[in-house]
C-alpha cells in the first residue's frame, strides 16, 4: 500500500525550512543532531505520501507539522525529562500516524516504544514509517487498549504512558493506568481547558491506582502552544477488573 517518496521531476522540491523547529527544539532544552532533523523531514515525506491513500491527518503543510505534530509532540519531556537519559519503555495510545510516538522515538532513541491504535491501516502506515527510517527497539499494536491491558505482555509493563487527543480524562485513566507499571508516568496531552476534566477525575484515580503529580504549561516554553500535559503518577496497580469491556468506559466514565 506504501511506498518510498520520490519527488516529481516535473515540480521543484519543496523547500522545509527547520529554523523554527530548531528555535522550538532549543526552548525545550533539545540540541538535536542534524541526522534526527533530517529523519523528521523524511518522515513528513513519507506522510505526505501516504495521506494521498490513506486519510491519516490534515495537517500536512510543513509549517504546521513542525508546531502542531513534532513540537506538540515533543513537548513530553516538560513532564518526562528522564527521556533525555533513555532507558524508558514508552507506550503511545491511540498513535494514529505516530503522534507522538514518532518524534518522541526520534530525539530519544535510547528508549522503547509500542504505538497502540485500533486502526489498522494507520498502524500499516506507521511501520512502513518505522522501517523505511530504521527506528530500532520500535513496534506498534493494533486493537482496542480495553483489550489489550488484559494481555500478561503489556499489563503494567510500561514506565511511561502517553496520549494525545484520545477521549476525557476519566475515560483516559481507565485505558491508560493499567498499562503503567507501580511509580509509573502517564502524561495526558491536553487542551489549556482541563480543570473541568480534572475536577471530574477523583473517583478514576482512586480507583484505578493514580494520583495527579502535576500539570504542565506547554506555553512556559512554547507560548505558540497552549496546551497542558496532566502528569499521573501510578501509586498503586490497578485492580484486575479494569478496563472493564471495550467501549464501556466512554459510555459510562468512572
Amino acid at each position: 500500500m506504501f511506498s518510498v517518496f520520490k519527488q516529481d521531476g516535473s515540480k521543484p522540491p519543496e523547500i522545509r525550512n527547520p529554523q523554527r523547529l530548531h528555535s522550538g527544539l532549543s526552548s525545550l532544552g533539545i540540541t538535536p543532531q542534524s541526522t534526527t532533523i533530517s529523519q523528521l523531514m523524511f518522515f513528513h515525506h513519507l506522510l505526505v505520501d501516504a495521506n494521498s491513500r490513506v486519510n491519516l491527518t490534515k495537517v500536512l503543510d510543513w509549517p504546521e507539522v513542525i508546531v502542531r505534530h513534532y513540537l506538540d509532540s515533543l513537548s513530553v519531556v516538560m513532564a518526562v525529562p528522564s527521556l533525555f537519559d533513555g532507558g524508558e519503555n514508552i507506550l503511545d495510545i491511540g498513535s494514529g500516524f505516530g503522534m507522538p510516538g514518532i518524534p518522541l522515538k526520534v530525539m530519544f532513541p535510547g528508549n522503547d516504544l509500542v504505538m497502540l491504535d485500533s486502526v489498522k491501516k494507520k498502524m500499516e502506515f506507521i511501520d512502513f514509517a518505522v522501517k523505511e527510517m530504521n527506528l530500532t527497539n520500535t513496534m506498534t499494536v493494533v486493537g482496542r487498549a480495553e483489550d489489550i491491558a488484559k494481555t500478561r505482555k503489556h499489563r503494567e509493563n510500561y514506565s511511561v504512558v502517553v496520549s494525545r487527543a484520545v477521549a476525557t480524562l476519566p475515560v483516559l485513566l481507565e485505558l491508560a493506568l493499567p498499562f503503567c507499571n507501580v511509580d509509573g508516568t502517564f502524561v495526558a496531552m491536553k487542551s489549556s481547558a482541563v480543570q473541568s476534566e480534572i475536577d471530574r477525575s477523583e473517583n478514576a484515580l482512586n480507583l484505578l491506582g493514580g494520583e495527579i503529580e502535576r500539570v504542565v504549561n506547554v506555553e512556559d516554553k512554547l507560548p505558540f502552544l497552549p496546551g497542558k500535559l496532566v502528569v499521573i503518577r501510578k501509586i498503586t496497580e490497578t485492580p484486575d477488573i479494569y478496563p472493564r469491556k471495550a467501549g464501556i468506559p466512554k459510555k459510562r466514565p468512572l
